[in-house]
């Protein structure tokens, strides 16, 4: 879904900002040299807003949404969860899969 979602919002060129984890891995080249890259394992990108403006539409979806069922990297309390409201445009109001209304 991050590679759609991706292919979908953003275009070569444009200024992003990636979350994620460095990983460093060591392999041996064709020519018999050793070789180590590090690469980093993207958990979240998006469009700089340094020089340009976003809209952002949340897609539905059944698959893995982050850090737990709520959609984020984060376990919010169920007491607070019943008493936030969130305005009726915001894309992210409710839960993926849920209907707006």
């Amino acid at each position: 879904d991050l590679a759609t979602h991706c292919a979908q919002s953003l275009a070569k060129g444009m200024r992003v900002i990636a979350q994620g984890r460095l990983q460093q891995r060591s392999y041996q080249a064709q020519d018999g040299s050793s070789r180590t890259v590090i690469e980093l394992q993207v958990d979240e990108i998006g469009p700089s807003l340094r020089y340009a403006t976003a809209q952002v539409q949340k897609m539905q979806s059944g698959g893995y949404q982050g850090g737990n069922a709520n959609g984020g990297g984060y376990q919010q309390p169920q007491q607070a969860r019943q008493q936030s409201q969130a305005p009726a445009d915001d894309p992210w109001g409710a839960p993926a899969g849920e209907p707006d209304f």
